[in-house]
C-alpha cells in the first residue's frame, strides 16, 4: 500500500513539472517570436522608410522657426500655414484632409515653403516615399491624354496613401494642369472616412499656383504706396479674390468642384518681395556658401540687388523674380572676386 502512495506522489510531481516546463517553454517561444517580429520591424525600418517616428513626425516648433528664419516678407504664410498644419496634425479625428492653395508670383516662396513643410514632417524631406511632388508641365504635358492621366494620378495618390496615412501631395503649377484633371482627385479631398479602403483624412494636399499674383501685387502695392506696413495686411484681404480668380480663369482649378464644394481650406497669398526682403535672401545665401564675411559688404550686396529687375516702373517697389534668381546672381558676383594674396606669400616665394 505504501508503495502505491509513493508511486502516486511521484506521478503528481512529474505531471506538475511537465506542465511547468511546458508553460516555460511556451512562454519562451512566445517571447522569442515577439522579439523576432520586433527585431524584424526595426530592421525593416532601418533599411526602408516607415510611417512612424523617427521617419515621420511633425514638429510645429521647428516648422515655425524655419519659416521665420528662412522665409522673408511672408507674415501671412507664417501665421496661416504653421497653425493650419499644427491644428490638423494634432486633431484626433479630422473630417477631411488638409488642403492648402498657395498663390503668388514666381520667386515668392511657394515651393520653398512646401519643402520646409516636408522637411519638418518627414526625415527624408522631399525624398520621402510618402510625398508625391507632381509638376504639371512635366507629369501631364499632353491634354489629349486626360483619361489616361486621371487613372495614373488616382493610382499614384492611392498607392502613396496606402503606405502612410500622413502622406503629403504637392501639385506644382496647378494653373497649368488640364482643367478636368484635378476633378479626378475630388473624392480624396472630400468628407469620406475611406476611399477604396484608404483613409485620407490625415493627409495634406498643397496646390501651388501663379493665379491671382497680379491681384496680390495690386493690394500689396496699394498698402505700400499709402505708407502702411505690409504686416497689417490680413488673409481676408486676399482670400475671396484668390478663390474667384482660381474658379473663373483658365487653369487647373477653373470651375472646379474643389472650390465650389469648399474642399480647399485656405487660399494663401505669397506677397511680392521688396528690396529689403531680397537683401535678406542674399545674406542667407552668402552664409550658406560660407561667405558670411560679405553679408555686411554694402558694395557687394548692392551689386547683386541692382542686377535684378523690379516693378512697377514708377516705384520699383517689388522684385520681379522675388528671390528666385538670387543664387545665380550672387554666384556671378562671387566669381568676379579675385582671391586675396597676402604679401607673406610673395616673401616666401622670393
Amino acid at each position: 500500500m505504501r508503495t502505491y502512495y509513493v508511486i502516486l506522489l511521484f506521478f503528481q510531481l512529474w505531471t506538475a513539472n511537465a506542465e511547468l516546463i511546458s508553460l516555460l517553454t511556451g512562454t519562451a517561444v512566445a517571447l522569442s517570436a515577439g522579439a523576432f517580429w520586433g527585431f524584424r520591424d526595426r530592421l525593416r525600418c532601418h533599411l526602408y522608410e516607415c510611417c512612424h517616428e523617427p521617419d515621420v513626425g511633425f514638429n510645429h516648433h521647428s516648422l515655425d522657426a524655419d519659416i521665420a528664419n528662412m522665409l522673408f516678407g511672408q507674415h501671412l504664410v507664417k501665421d496661416v500655414v504653421v497653425n493650419a498644419i499644427k491644428a490638423h496634425w494634432h486633431n484626433e479625428n479630422p473630417k477631411k484632409p488638409l488642403v492648402l492653395s498657395f498663390h503668388g508670383y514666381t520667386g515668392s516662396g511657394k515651393n520653398y515653403v512646401a519643402e520646409i513643410i516636408a522637411n519638418n514632417t518627414f526625415k527624408q524631406g522631399l525624398r520621402s516615399n510618402f510625398i508625391q511632388h507632381i509638376v504639371a508641365t512635366n507629369d501631364f504635358p499632353d491634354k489629349n491624354k486626360i483619361e489616361e492621366y486621371k487613372t495614373e494620378l488616382r493610382n499614384r495618390i492611392l498607392t502613396t496613401a496606402q503606405k502612410c496615412h500622413r502622406s503629403i501631395f504637392i501639385f506644382d503649377e496647378t494653373d497649368k494642369l488640364p482643367e478636368q484633371l484635378l476633378g479626378a482627385i475630388k473624392p480624396f479631398l472630400d468628407y469620406y472616412s475611406k476611399i477604396s479602403g484608404v483613409d485620407f483624412r490625415r493627409s495634406i494636399f498643397i496646390l501651388l499656383s501663379n493665379k491671382g499674383g497680379g491681384k496680390i501685387a495690386e493690394i500689396t502695392l496699394k498698402q505700400y504706396e499709402n505708407g502702411y506696413p505690409r504686416e497689417q495686411l490680413r488673409l481676408e484681404s486676399f482670400e475671396r479674390d484668390l478663390m474667384n480668380f482660381s474658379f473663373n480663369e483658365k487653369g487647373g482649378l477653373q470651375m472646379s468642384e474643389l472650390i465650389s464644394n469648399h474642399l480647399i481650406d485656405h487660399f494663401i497669398p505669397f506677397l511680392p518681395l521688396q528690396r529689403e526682403h531680397v537683401k535678406s535672401c542674399v545674406g542667407a545665401y552668402l552664409r550658406k556658401r560660407g561667405r558670411a564675411d560679405l553679408v555686411s559688404n554694402v558694395e557687394f550686396v548692392e551689386k547683386v540687388l541692382n542686377s535684378l529687375q523690379y516693378f512697377p516702373e514708377s516705384s520699383k517697389a517689388f522684385s520681379s523674380s522675388g528671390c528666385k534668381r538670387v543664387d545665380a546672381k550672387t554666384d556671378l558676383e562671387l566669381a568676379k572676386i579675385r582671391p586675396l594674396i597676402h604679401s607673406s606669400q610673395f616673401d616666401d616665394e622670393l
